[in-house]
């Protein structure tokens, strides 16, 4: 017998694809679509180059212009996103508030129903003072930052850990817990969060618990977001750690936790999967095996998925136009 075509029920997606690998869910939307099966909420998270940004280099580099990005907003739009912006720079000044492209930037992506994930407290109270409506989501770099590494705030206690992420629930309107508390300690104690249904998590990180060298990690590679010829270099503890020892200490939540967390109220589940090299066809199917069941006749639509991808990049590619120029991943 096929299973339910969704891994989980009534959840809300974040999924690692804006600016980007949009088409990958212009791909499954339309899919699903096409077998009249209705489409999760998903919201579509990256960055473009610009000050505010943490994290990931970004794929493009180039600036924007208004028609350029309101076709980009507008493709996501109708396939029921929404842009997700990882403003997530741990060195944010609030003279960098003042930055004429990132306002630009800003200011477009209010017309889109876009929602903004931000490390930075100055950034949060910015972009509700501008727009007191718009979504604004704590970073899960924040209680890394605070419970991690050789110059973190305090010791990850369950209870300092809840009354931070309780406080953050008082800021904030969506807060990103660490998959540390989020698999060994949410699943057994939902009780001790104020309002569980705003806690995202994300579900398929592979680094190991309470990596000491995390925000070290974070901060290197936000070096990349404003100068693509960063020449520093970074070596991740996992590349001298066992495979048996990493199986067994990664942050990778299987799925009886997942349900485990569905069913206590988490609406929000978080999929990262953005690499430098990684093929959209690659990035596709660790998505597909995150949400989607795949026995049975499911995995026809699985494949249906792969099919129209490169339709719907060809499709992305004339929406936009002139932005490949601007080293689009399609191109």
């Amino acid at each position: 017998m096929t299973k339910s075509f969704f891994k989980y029920k009534n959840t809300e997606w974040t999924l690692p694809l804006l600016f980007q690998y949009d088409a990958i869910w212009g791909a499954i939307y339309k899919t699903l679509k096409m077998y009249n099966i209705k489409p999760p909420k998903v919201n579509l998270f990256g960055s473009p180059s610009v000050i505010w940004a943490g994290g990931r280099m970004p794929a493009l580099f180039g600036n924007f212009n208004k028609e350029t990005l309101s076709k980009w907003f507008g493709y996501i739009n109708d396939l029921n996103a929404f842009p997700t912006f990882t403003f997530t720079s741990t060195t944010l000044t609030k003279d960098d508030l003042n930055d004429k492209y990132a306002n630009f930037i800003l200011e477009t992506s209010f017309e889109y129903n876009a929602r903004y994930i931000v490390y930075s407290d100055y950034l949060r109270d910015y972009i509700k003072e501008k727009n007191p409506d718009a979504i604004v989501i704590a970073s899960v770099i924040k209680p890394n930052c605070r419970f991690q590494g050789p110059d973190k705030i305090e010791e990850p206690t369950i209870e300092n850990e809840t009354n931070y992420y309780n406080k953050l629930l008082k800021e904030y309107d969506v807060v990103v817990v660490r998959p540390e508390y989020s698999k060994d300690i949410l699943p057994y104690h939902p009780e001790y969060i104020d309002d569980i249904s705003r806690l995202e998590v994300l579900i398929n990180q592979p680094c190991i618990k309470n990596c000491p060298k995390m925000p070290e990690h974070y901060k290197h590679l936000e070096k990349f977001n404003l100068n693509s010829n960063h020449n520093g270099e970074f070596i991740c503890i996992r590349v001298n750690i066992p495979c048996t020892i990493l199986y067994e200490n990664n942050l990778i939540h299987d799925q009886k936790t997942v349900e485990r967390l569905v069913d206590i109220g988490v609406n929000n589940l978080k999929l990262q999967g953005r690499s430098n090299g990684i093929t959209l066809e690659s990035l596709m199917l660790i998505l597909a095996d995150q949400m989607f069941n795949r026995d049975g006749n499911n995995e026809l639509i699985i494949n249906a998925m792969e099919n129209n991808l490169g339709w719907e990049i060809n499709n992305f590619n004339q929406i936009i136009g002139e932005q490949k120029q601007l080293s689009s991943p399609y191109a």
